[in-house]
């Protein structure tokens, strides 16, 4: 793990104490009432930071083509995501990941607004969802 990654660890966890948990070498992740974001290192990179979620499960989505076209709709040029990508996993889960730097995580600011910006766009797309049900 660098020490810019073990920097921002401690100081998440220092941040978000009860919510705090480490999965293991290079990642770590802040759980919340309805959504839990995954933090971890991007090798060969120091700089940045991969941020993760798994914002719905689509089997609960019953048209799911058409669902699956405003997700696309939504990842052009990020303009329903906040900068974050869309995708579906193995898992048959929809996802939010994005890149960001290190540094700018590095202070309560930071790290709330990245926090706060997962939360509000899951919270989004899953309301979207129900658009589709």
């Amino acid at each position: 793990m660098t020490a810019e990654f073990q920097q921002l660890a401690s100081f998440a966890e220092t941040m978000y104490a009860e919510r705090f948990s480490r999965i293991g070498d290079g990642e770590f992740a802040i759980g919340g009432e309805t959504l839990t974001i995954y933090f971890a290192e991007l090798p060969g990179n120091p700089a940045m930071v991969l941020v993760r979620a798994s914002v719905l499960e689509l089997k609960d989505v019953r048209r799911q083509n058409d669902f699956a076209k405003a997700v696309l709709a939504g990842n052009f040029f990020w303009g329903g995501t906040r900068g974050a990508t869309l995708s579906v996993g193995e898992d048959g889960a929809l996802h939010i990941t994005e890149r960001r730097f290190t540094v700018e995580l590095n202070d309560a600011e930071g790290l709330e607004s990245c926090v706060d910006e997962f939360i509000e766009t899951a919270g989004d797309w899953r309301e979207r969802s129900e658009l589709y049900a």
